[in-house]
């Protein structure tokens, strides 16, 4: 393989694998998933039980044929959340004295969901997040169910070439397989009983 083929590949793969939608629902076999895009298999075994609930402080509903997630969220786990609300009750804003600390306590999660209706439910999460941005300042919440993830392979369909060796090191990190997920209502969610 020549010099730009070494470095054109795997970054092109590395886009692809991270841009979004268009895969079908994943297999799942025993611990192996597999989560077929347009033109890759993309395996992962799953390592453990996973339930957490979540306010969101970004996402992002991924939309490309090529890709084995297509949700990424940010989030605080909601019993930090709370904690940091007692303390810093304006924690949303950026000027807010609590802002460096709950910058330290967010979490990236990128997410392969189970099927199509908690592929919407957690866009709809986004999609309300962003909406908040613009000025209506809602808190957004959001309870996650499922399984962590670990990358095992990416496979090209056409031609059986496994490229897992390829791949730049950010690939090789936790996933979330998401089984169930419900919007919350924030007050709630963020209260203290």
């Amino acid at each position: 393989m020549n010099k730009f083929a070494k470095f054109f590949i795997p970054c092109l793969l590395l886009i692809l694998l991270t841009a979004g939608c268009g895969q079908s629902d994943p297999s799942v076999t025993g611990r192996d998933v597999l989560v077929s895009t347009k033109s890759l298999d993309v395996k992962f075994i799953r390592v453990k039980s996973f339930s957490n609930s979540y306010l969101l402080f970004g996402g992002t509903a991924l939309n490309h044929r090529d890709a084995f997630y297509t949700v990424s969220l940010a989030g605080i786990e909601i019993n930090t959340a709370k904690y940091l609300y007692a303390r810093f009750p304006d924690l949303h804003m950026c000027k807010s004295a609590g802002a460096p600390i709950a910058k330290k306590e967010v979490r990236q999660l990128d997410i392969v969901p189970a099927d199509n209706k908690v592929f919407k439910t957690l866009k709809k999460a986004v999609a309300e997040y962003k909406k908040s941005l613009q000025g209506d300042n809602k808190k957004v919440c959001v309870m996650i169910k499922g399984d962590v993830l670990q990358f095992k392979s990416a496979v090209i369909r056409e031609n059986g070439q496994d490229i897992t060796n390829t791949l730049p090191p950010q690939v090789f990190k936790e996933y979330y397989l998401i089984t169930e997920a419900k919007l919350l209502d924030s007050k709630t969610a963020l209260s203290d009983s």
